[in-house]
């Protein structure tokens, strides 16, 4: 009996240490992910297809919906969307001076609009965070950074920019436009926006005038 016993502990003591050893990989894995100096572009998927021979997506210009329809999940339920970037509001580099932080010095705010329509897939459906996949970069391709700020905005943020909203319902012919703020160098314009879809494929990109 006492063996017995002791076999059992020491199994669940191993598979204790294994799954410790597990989790501390994969949290390397995700920070080595991260980049930039505030936060990172686009997010990936909840869940993706590798799909390596997918043909390259063409850069389409601001206004024009995406080609192929890109999922969003949540709560069990996912929805295929159009994603059309509509517009981007440039700041002004003194817009940050509110913050007082030396590490907003050389950057300029900018405000990007993207519609999103639910056309396909469960609905209805909530919790479609559109904005969270969303990406701008410079002409060199370059990723910026979204501008993360809790609980508050920016006096200068336009007042029809409105954040991806958590409860917000989407029936099937939906749509809706949402707005986040990222940070450009100053002297480097926006010059592309970016939709992320996963790891394992390009992101949508649309160019900006």
């Amino acid at each position: 009996m006492t063996e017995g016993i002791y076999v059992l502990t020491h199994t669940r003591a191993t598979t204790t240490r294994r799954s410790a050893r597990t989790a501390a990989t994969a949290l390397a894995a995700l920070l080595l992910t991260a980049c930039g100096p505030f936060a990172s572009e686009g997010g990936a998927k909840t869940s993706t297809t590798s799909k390596a021979s997918e043909a390259p997506e063409k850069t389409l210009r601001l206004g024009e919906p995406s080609t192929r329809t890109t999922e969003l999940t949540h709560a069990g339920k996912t929805g295929k969307f159009t994603i059309t970037p509509q517009r981007v509001v440039v700041g002004k580099a003194s817009d940050l001076d509110e913050l007082k932080d030396e590490k907003y010095k050389g950057w300029v705010p900018v405000w990007v609009y993207v519609n999103a329509k639910l056309v396909d897939g469960d609905a209805p459906m909530t919790g479609a965070m559109v904005m969270s996949d969303v990406g701008v970069r410079t002409a060199d391709d370059v990723p910026v950074t979204r501008l993360l700020m809790m609980g508050q905005d920016l006096d200068s943020k336009p007042a029809d920019c409105e954040d991806d909203a958590p409860a917000a319902e989407w029936k099937k012919g939906d749509d809706h436009t949402r707005c986040a703020s990222y940070l450009v160098p100053e002297g480097k314009p926006a010059a592309f926006v970016t939709f992320s879809r996963g790891y394992y494929k390009e992101p949508l990109k649309w160019t900006v005038q």
